[in-house]
C-alpha cells in the first residue's frame, strides 16, 4: 500500500503549496466506483469482469502476473497497468524493469517508450494507454567514459558516477553495459578498502574518518600538497562537499588557487550579518512573507501570491502549470534544483514539460541542453571548449585529473593525480601510473587480510 500513500502524499503536498482543498480521487466517489461505500472505499477497486472489488495496486490476479490494478483515468472501473519502475514489452507482452538487459538481445538494455506500439493490446484486449518499454542500444560517449541508460548521460569510468556509496562503475564483463561493481581485482583492486571491502575513488573520503581521504596507497590521509587541504584546520576535505565549511558553502578550489576554501553553493548568496549562504528566491534570513532577491542580496516582500512562483528576468509571477513565460509545450514549474529540507521552499519558477505538475513527477522525457556554466563557475574548468568539474578525470586519461591551468585563467589541463606517474605507449595512449609502491603496499596487505580470514574461519570450525 506504499503507493496509494505516496499518491495522497503527493496531492496532500500540492494542496499545500497552491492553498487549495484536497480533492477526493475520481476512485472515491461511489458514482463511479460502487466499491467506495464500503469500509475502507478509498483502497478498493471494482473490477468490471468479475463485477467484484479489489485492493488497489494488487498485484497479479485479476491482474496478468507481472501486473498490478490502477484505478482508470476516468475514475470508472480498472485497468492493469505495469508497477513503477517497468514497463510493458510487445515482444514477451510481459512487465519488464527498466534499464535493465530483460527482454533485450546482448549490449542494449530496455528503456522507456512515450507511446505504446502499433496494435499492442493490454489486459481487457483494448490498446493499453499503459507503460511500454522498447530495446535500445546506448548512446556513444567520449573515451573513458561510460553510458549510464537510467538518465542518458556519460559518466568516467571507475568514478562512483550514479552508483550507490561503495561502488565504482564500469562495463559489464558479458555485454559491456554500464553496471556499479566492486571487488578486490582487476581494475578496481587498487579502489578496494580492505578495512570495509568497499570501493572508492582516491582522494574522496571513503570510509575514512572526517579530515582523511583515501589515498592511492590504500590508506586514509591527509597531505598539506594536496588541494583537499584545509590550511586552517590542518585536515584534508573531498571538494565539492561541505567539508569544514559554514551552511550553505561548498570546499572547492578556486579559479586561479591551488587549495580549497569555502564558497557559496551554486545559486547561493552570502549574508554578511552571520555569514552564512542562502539560496535566492526562498525566505532565508527574511522575514515571514519575504524572498531573498539574488539581485542586491535583499529581502524584499513575496511579490507572488500562492499557487504563483516568480520569475527574476522580467520580475513577474506566473501560476503553476500556466504557459507564463514558457515556450510551446512547457508550462512554469517549481525549481527542483532546490532542496526544500535543506534551502527551504524555493518561489522561483522555471519552465518544464506540460506533463510535470499534473503527474507529480519531476522528469521529463524531452531533455533539453543546458547551456555552459563554465566561466566565472567555482569548480570548473575549460578544455577544448567544453567545461569539466575540476580535479575529476573528466576528458583526460587514466590516472589523471584535471587541474587549473596557470597560463589562462579559466581553463584546466590533465595533469597526473598525486604520487601518479607519466607514461605513453607507442600507439600514443597517455595516462599516471598509480604508485607502484602504494600498489605493492597494496598487494601486501591484501595477502594478509585474507590469510586472517582464513585463520578465523580455521578457529571458528
Amino acid at each position: 500500500m506504499r503507493r496509494f500513500w505516496e499518491l495522497l502524499g503527493g496531492l496532500l503536498w500540492l494542496s499545500w503549496f497552491t492553498d487549495a482543498a484536497i480533492v477526493p480521487p475520481p476512485w472515491a466517489d461511489p458514482a463511479r466506483n460502487p466499491c467506495a461505500a464500503r469500509p475502507g472505499g478509498w483502497q478498493l477497486l471494482f473490477w468490471p469482469p468479475l463485477q467484484q472489488c479489489f485492493r488497489i495496486f494488487q498485484m497479479g490476479f485479476p491482474c496478468p502476473e507481472s501486473m498490478e490494478l490502477s484505478p482508470s483515468p476516468s475514475g470508472v472501473g480498472a485497468e492493469c497497468r505495469c508497477p513503477p519502475g517497468t514497463a510493458q514489452s510487445p515482444l514477451t507482452a510481459r512487465c519488464h524493469r527498466l534499464f535493465d538487459r530483460e527482454p533485450c538481445d546482448a549490449g542494449q538494455y530496455f528503456a522507456p517508450r512515450p507511446d505504446p506500439p502499433k496494435g499492442s493490446k493490454g489486459a481487457s484486449g483494448k490498446v493499453s494507454r499503459g507503460r511500454w518499454g522498447v530495446c535500445r542500444t546506448p548512446g556513444e560517449c567520449p573515451d573513458g567514459e561510460i553510458f549510464w541508460p537510467p538518465d542518458g548521460k556519460c559518466y568516467g569510468k571507475l568514478t562512483r558516477g550514479p552508483c550507490p556509496r561503495g561502488k565504482l562503475l564500469l562495463p559489464a564483463k558479458t555485454d559491456g553495459l554500464a553496471e556499479c561493481q566492486c571487488e578486490d581485482s582487476g581494475h578496481l583492486a587498487p579502489f578496494f578498502n580492505l578495512a570495509d571491502e568497499l570501493c572508492y575513488e582516491h582522494f574522496t573520503r571513503g570510509s575514512c574518518f572526517e579530515g582523511d581521504l583515501f589515498l592511492p596507497s590504500g590508506e586514509c590521509g591527509c597531505r598539506p600538497d594536496l588541494p583537499q587541504y584545509h590550511r586552517e584546520s590542518g585536515q584534508c576535505f573531498e571538494l565539492g562537499t561541505t567539508g569544514p565549511c559554514p551552511m550553505g558553502h561548498v570546499f572547492q578550489v578556486e579559479e586561479d588557487g591551488d587549495r580549497g576554501r569555502c564558497q557559496c553553493r551554486e545559486g547561493s548568496h552570502l549574508w554578511v550579518e552571520d555569514g552564512f549562504c542562502y539560496r535566492a528566491f526562498t525566505r532565508g534570513p527574511c522575514a515571514e512573507g519575504e524572498i531573498l532577491m539574488a539581485s542586491n542580496v535583499s529581502c524584499v516582500v513575496n511579490p507572488c501570491v500562492k499557487g504563483e512562483l516568480f520569475f527574476p528576468m522580467d520580475s513577474s509571477c506566473h501560476r503553476i502549470g500556466s504557459q507564463g513565460p514558457c515556450k510551446l509545450h512547457s508550462v512554469v514549474v517549481f525549481d527542483f534544483t532546490s532542496r526544500p529540507s535543506v534551502d527551504g521552499v524555493s518561489y522561483n519558477g522555471v519552465c518544464g514539460c506540460a506533463g510535470i505538475v499534473t503527474s507529480l513527477s519531476q522528469s521529463c522525457s524531452e531533455r533539453e541542453p543546458q547551456a555552459s556554466a563554465c566561466r566565472g563557475t567555482a569548480g570548473m574548468g575549460e578544455v577544448g571548449g567544453e567545461c569539466h568539474k575540476l580535479y575529476t578525470r573528466g576528458p583526460c586519461g587514466p590516472g589523471e585529473w584535471l587541474q587549473p591551468s596557470r597560463e589562462h585563467g579559466g581553463r584546466a589541463t590533465c595533469e597526473c593525480k598525486p604520487d601518479y606517474k607519466r607514461f605513453e605507449t607507442a600507439n600514443g595512449v597517455r595516462g599516471c601510473h598509480a604508485p607502484s609502491v602504494g600498489i605493492a603496499k597494496y598487494l601486501n596487505r591484501r595477502v594478509q587480510h585474507r590469510a586472517h580470514k582464513f585463520a578465523f574461519k580455521q578457529q571458528g570450525s
